[in-house]
């Protein structure tokens, strides 16, 4: 019976030792909220033969008009056989599981998804910014007006 008093006050000791231990060091307060860039593009994209790619649509220059009807349908197809028919991306971001690649296409943005391993295509969006709706199917009209 002693030995169990003796055990439940060196365990109440130690207890009360480690709840009350005082702070090492304080907290820190944010004072103001800065912007923060997240991502920054450490090469720049080839400028040669703009002149020849370019199209003024509008008054607004514009690079050249591809027509993308269709490319709702490439999902579940390799992502090679995309790049084959449109040409390369405008941008693309690798992570370890998935793929995310873009197409710049007037008033709207292509955003293609894939799997890194077996590059068949999840995912097809087709954004249009100055409206900022998701089209459900490419249509040029709507793109570049």
């Amino acid at each position: 019976m002693y030995k169990n008093l003796i055990l439940l006050g060196v365990l109440l000791a130690l207890i009360s030792c480690e709840t009350t231990s005082p702070l090492t060091k304080k907290p820190e307060i944010i004072k103001e909220i800065s912007e923060k860039t997240i991502y920054q593009p450490e090469e720049n994209l080839p400028t040669e033969n703009l002149e020849d790619k370019n199209i003024d649509v509008g008054g607004e220059i514009v690079s050249e008009i591809q027509d993308f009807t269709g490319i709702e349908n490439y999902q579940q197809k390799s992502i090679t056989s995309m790049i084959s028919d449109f040409g390369d991306f405008d941008f693309s971001k690798k992570e370890k599981l998935f793929e995310l690649h873009r197409y710049n296409v007037g008033n709207c943005r292509i955003f293609i998804q894939n799997n890194t391993l077996d590059k068949k295509i999840i995912a097809i969006t087709i954004f249009h910014i100055k409206e900022k709706k998701t089209l459900s199917s490419y249509e040029q009209e709507s793109c570049f007006s």
